[in-house]
């Protein structure tokens, strides 16, 4: 989670990451991904909240705030592809994993990363402006007008950090990075709480099946239901318990909950701060 705050933090133009500390960023940060979890709106209920927090806290613009954050979700999206491309290396010579379960894991990798470099490209070129001039051409444009120069502010203003900031883009992947591999110790503690210990491989390789799953399973809430059974498949498939999966998932589920929690705590907090300021 620090890390993922810290990858935001260079999500920010230099100008606007300078005032803004590492730790409130990482607190605001929090409430929203509470919100993310515990709504079945997904994104859509933090991320409005993470934006007006940056604005409450640090003057920024609604517009440097959503831009932020979606330069953020990608950074975080392309570290998570570079994570599961030394995950899928790793899998192909596995001789305990089916050629089907490897197929369909270069399949699952090879879709998300066009995608995922399909929107970043979108986001250079300018795409949100193009999209604007094209819709003012139809009847209904004059009247959504001032939406649509909104949306080109916000298209100039991300593709400006890319162009103009590609070192910090390229910080903001690599600290998101090292949040992905973080999870392979939590995951490495899970099993050694439970009494499994396993090779450094084969718990990368777990772990990224684990991400690519709940990539695949976005549009359910905290992928309920996908997330269990990926993991019971995935010890199946590398030759080891099921009832072992299933542990380690409600594990996870516990330490999401208490994420939540924590969040939500902070969440109230803020309010009642901003009800006295």
């Amino acid at each position: 989670n620090l890390a993922d705050a810290a990858s935001w933090k260079y999500a920010l133009k230099p100008d606007e990451a300078e005032p803004v500390t590492l730790g409130r960023l990482w607190k605001i940060r929090q409430i929203g991904e509470a919100f993310n979890m515990a709504t079945p709106l997904g994104t859509m209920g933090g991320e409005p909240l993470k934006a007006q927090l940056l604005k409450e806290n640090y003057g920024f613009s609604l517009k440097q705030s959503i831009s932020s954050l979606v330069v953020s979700r990608t950074t975080n999206l392309l570290g998570l592809v570079l994570f599961l491309i030394i995950g899928v290396i790793l899998i192909l010579p596995a001789e305990n994993i089916t050629i089907t379960f490897k197929t369909t894991a270069l399949m699952g990798l090879s879709v998300f990363s066009i995608l995922i470099l399909l929107f970043l490209f979108f986001q250079i070129q300018g795409g949100l402006r193009t999209l604007a001039n094209w819709a003012t051409k139809f009847p209904f444009g004059n009247t959504i007008k001032h939406s649509l120069d909104h949306l080109e502010i916000l298209s100039h203003q991300m593709a400006t950090y890319y162009k103009k900031n590609p070192m910090r883009c390229l910080e903001s992947v690599l600290y998101s990075l090292v949040g992905w591999v973080m999870g392979i110790l939590e995951l490495y503690l899970t099993l050694l709480f439970l009494g499994q210990t396993l090779s450094f491989t084969d718990l990368w390789v777990i772990e990224a099946l684990v991400q690519l799953i709940k990539v695949g399973s976005f549009f359910i809430p905290l992928s309920l239901g996908a997330l269990e059974s990926g993991f019971v498949l995935i010890f199946a498939a590398m030759g080891m318990s099921q009832n072992l999966g299933l542990a380690v998932s409600f594990v996870r589920r516990i330490k999401e909950m208490t994420w939540i929690a924590l969040g939500l705590g902070m969440s109230g907090t803020v309010a009642l701060k901003l009800k006295a300021d």
